[in-house]
């Protein structure tokens, strides 16, 4: 049972310090893994208001992360939405212009190679660590993801 402790306590750790004022940021040496960014789906799936679908937008090298958040959202019963190469601008205009529940942009920073995950809420605006990424990433360290009876359709943006 310890053991079990500790690596909750990393992964929280982790978290606490991947989350910036506007995203959440890493690399794969900082946690930021695949099953992280599958977990953040659900985290973010969970943890919007609205029932409706979420759009995924990505730059090109952001697909493989932008891809295991789609699966989260779907596994968490939302349907996504891969939008496909796009920017917070695009995201929130989607948002609002479709109806969406929410987006999430996957960007990837050249010169660093770090990952940045921002989460867009219903009305378009960037969600914050005031305004619900701390509860974002709280729920990606309890992990204690329900899946849902039926798994959410995914399309993509033509």
């Amino acid at each position: 049972m310890k053991s079990q402790e500790k690596v909750g306590d990393i992964i929280s750790i982790m978290t606490e310090n991947m989350i910036a004022e506007n995203d959440i940021r890493g690399t794969s040496e900082t946690g930021l893994t695949v099953e992280f960014a599958w977990n953040v789906g659900k985290a973010v799936a969970d943890w919007l208001a609205t029932a409706g679908s979420v759009i995924v937008l990505y730059v090109p090298a952001g697909q493989p992360t932008a891809h295991a958040i789609i699966e989260g959202v779907r596994l968490q019963g939302r349907n996504a939405i891969d939008g496909g190469m796009g920017d917070k601008d695009a995201a929130a205009m989607h948002v609002k212009t479709s109806g969406l529940s929410g987006a999430i942009v996957v960007s990837v920073e050249e010169s660093t190679g770090i990952t940045t995950i921002q989460v867009i809420k219903e009305d378009g605006n960037i969600v914050t660590s005031e305004s619900g990424l701390q509860e974002v990433g709280e729920l990606v360290d309890a992990g204690n993801f329900v899946p849902a009876a039926v798994k959410g359709e995914l399309t993509a943006v033509a």
